[in-house]
């Protein structure tokens, strides 16, 4: 930029704008002598106009510092111009604190706040300490947010300044709500609001109606936050506002929602996409979709519920907002948890854990950088002063600062990267731990249908009197439930008590089946019963849909054959039946389809954890035996995992035979 050539535009423009007056005016223009101070002054002026219309048609590839401010901030400097070089700092606090870059915005924030305290002018400086306490707020120093809101309010008030005080005030509110005062906020809150209604001033009243609803409602007094919602809508409709609109339709939408009143709340939270859709403000669009995501799961519509939050999702990942991410995450996760679509809500559910670290590690390394910056400038002004009373010292004084930065960037960035490892290291026990939790917990889980089923037909022959296998089945079916939580508590059983599960699991079933099907369970001779080792239950799930989905359609001539084999060194299960097949049962139930898909995913995580612990490979397959022989039916499960004794050394630790 060159400061010559904006001078000569804007005098250009001073004489084009008095062309349509007569010559007598135009002469008494170029009559008046501008000297050089005065014209940098409305230079620097001009450019500072001009960075506000580049930034505003730039609002997100646009520069904070941009050039423009740079060669106003150049001027000003060489000038001693105060005032703008407070204004050009303060600009550039505000554009840094909108894009979440707290560092920057406390170090020009400080500059201006320098720079004001000399200005003679505690209006100005009250808004500049204000704004600063904005961003310390958005980094959570409530103590240091709370005690500059004070002093802009002490400043405003020496100077009659009802609008800062009014800012102040509601500031005052705003800390004292992210401290869980909640009734306290609201009384500041009201305190600015009464001065916004003497100074006519619409949108204040608007905010502090709308803030003080919050704290109701986080007070959990819904009416009376729904009254002042309304209230803020009303004023937010005279201001034309849509952003507004939309803020306090989300905020009424939420109360409903609170309330247990979904039909209300729904139609709000409708009303606030819209809106926010046509302002095409995408983190708000994405929040709408989210908080109706969430009000669907509450009134058990999930179908809608997925839509709007895989909508929300989309949205928060293309515009990069983690926390949204991890929002729409986590309530997907629990939306697929309640259709049974597990696999779809662990992975959503893995998603927003991951988020959510990272929204923490990120929350914690702003903080220490805010902090940081914070303390460095307080250390720098210490050392400008004694700079300036020992000038001798200056040379050793700045070596020593830059040392001292020095080394505190290593050990900050060497703390980091321990810290890192650390938590990388526990994340993967932890990890570990969770997976091998998960086995046993679905190991723990029994079919509730067949548990029913086999309940009710014993209590058929109770009610015949047949008290000999009403007897004999309510035996079996304890025995198998006492084993069932035995060995939900172990990560490996014996062949022999994995055959006697299966056994007491096929009498039960049969007890529901008129004719009853047939079974067989076969262990090879070259496996020792007793010390060969396999993970509780691996076969039931197969074994299930054998029964179910496989030989309940075709009456007395149905079987299910178990079998355990050796081959070399790796143990060998293959559960069969003559059913009617995968096709056919996928034709009959598309819910088998889901069944066998979820058993498929549990054994292979369950055999992987297996292969990682031994070091071993294993195989799983699931064959629809008509696919090789059009006169053959049914399906065979082939399970191939490393043959593994009481004497076998396990990577893991902790586990249990």
């Amino acid at each position: 930029m060159n400061r010559f050539f904006y001078t000569i535009v804007l005098l250009i423009s001073i004489v084009s704008c008095t062309s349509g007056h007569d010559t007598e005016i135009i002469i008494q223009t170029e009559d008046i002598p501008l000297s050089i101070r005065e014209t940098d002054s409305i230079v620097v002026k001009t450019l500072i106009d001009r960075s506000e219309t580049f930034y505003s048609d730039n609002l997100i590839t646009g520069p904070v510092f941009d050039d423009f401010l740079k060669e106003a901030e150049e001027i000003s400097v060489k000038n001693n111009f105060r005032t703008p070089l407070s204004s050009i700092y303060h600009t550039l606090e505000v554009r840094y604190r909108n894009r979440s870059e707290y560092a920057n915005a406390i170090k020009y924030a400080d500059k201006a706040i320098e720079i004001g305290r000399n200005l003679n002018d505690n209006s100005r400086l009250a808004n500049y300490i204000n704004m600063a306490a904005v961003v310390y707020r958005r980094v959570d120093e409530n103590k240091q947010a709370l005690e500059m809101h004070m002093e802009a309010m002490e400043l405003a008030e020496s100077v009659g300044d009802s609008f800062q005080i009014a800012v102040s005030l509601n500031g005052i509110g705003n800390v004292y709500l992210g401290l869980k005062r909640h009734h306290a906020s609201v009384e500041y809150f009201k305190k600015s609001f009464q001065i916004a209604v003497a100074r006519g001033n619409v949108l204040g009243q608007a905010i502090n109606s709308n803030n003080i609803g919050e704290a109701l409602k986080l007070a959990n007094d819904l009416d009376s936050a729904l009254v002042y919602f309304y209230q803020s809508l009303d004023y937010n409709t005279q201001l034309g506002s849509k952003v507004g609109q939309a803020i306090c339709y989300n905020s009424i939408g939420d109360a409903y929602r609170l309330k247990k009143d979904y039909s209300q709340a729904l139609k709000y939270l409708k009303r606030a996409l819209i809106l926010n859709k046509e302002t095409r403000d995408r983190i708000n669009v994405s929040t709408s979709y989210s908080m109706l995501g969430e009000t669907y799961i509450q009134v058990y519509d999930y179908y809608n519920a997925i839509n709007n939050l895989k909508s929300g999702l989309q949205i928060a990942q293309e515009i990069g907002s983690k926390y949204q991410i991890e929002a729409c995450s986590k309530l997907l996760a629990l939306a697929y948890e309640k259709t049974n679509a597990l696999s779809l809500s662990i992975k959503h559910l893995r998603m927003a854990q991951v988020y959510k670290d990272s929204l923490f590690d990120e929350a914690n390394l702003r903080h220490i950088t805010v902090v940081t910056a914070r303390h460095e400038s307080d250390k720098a002004k210490a050392q400008i002063q004694q700079l300036n009373n020992e000038s001798t010292l200056q040379k050793k004084l700045i070596s020593q600062q830059k040392k001292a930065i020095l080394y505190f960037s290593f050990f900050v960035l060497a703390l980091i990267a321990a810290g890192v490892l650390i938590f990388r290291q526990i994340r993967l026990n932890e990890g570990y731990k969770s997976i091998l939790m998960q086995q046993r917990l679905l190991r723990s889980q029994m079919n509730p249908h067949f548990i029913f089923n086999a309940l009710s037909a014993i209590q058929v022959y109770i009610l015949e009197n047949d008290m000999e296998n009403s007897s004999r089945f309510l035996s079996d079916f304890a025995r198998l439930m006492r084993q069932v939580l035995q060995s939900s508590q172990r990560d490996y059983v014996s062949l022999e008590e994995e055959r006697s599960m299966i056994t007491y699991y096929l009498k039960l079933q049969q007890l529901r089946f008129n004719p009853p099907f047939s079974y067989e369970i076969v262990i090879d001779e070259s496996l020792d019963k007793d010390r060969t080792l396999i993970p509780p239950m691996i076969t039931q799930p197969f074994v299930e849909n054998a029964v179910e989905h496989g030989i309940k359609s075709i009456g007395k001539h149905g079987k299910v054959t178990v079998r355990f084999t050796k081959s070399r060194n790796d143990l060998v299960v293959i559960i069969e039946d003559n059913g009617i097949g995968l096709a056919g049962s996928q034709v009959l139930k598309t819910e088998s389809s889901k069944h066998q898909s979820m058993a498929t995913q549990i054994t292979n995580e369950r055999l992987e954890v297996i292969q990682k612990m031994t070091k071993r490979n294993t195989s799983f397959r699931i064959t629809d035996l008509q696919d090789n022989s059009e006169n053959q039916t049914g399906v065979l499960v082939k399970i191939r995992m490393p043959l593994i004794n009481p004497d076998t050394k396990l990577k893991t630790v902790g586990i249990k035979k």
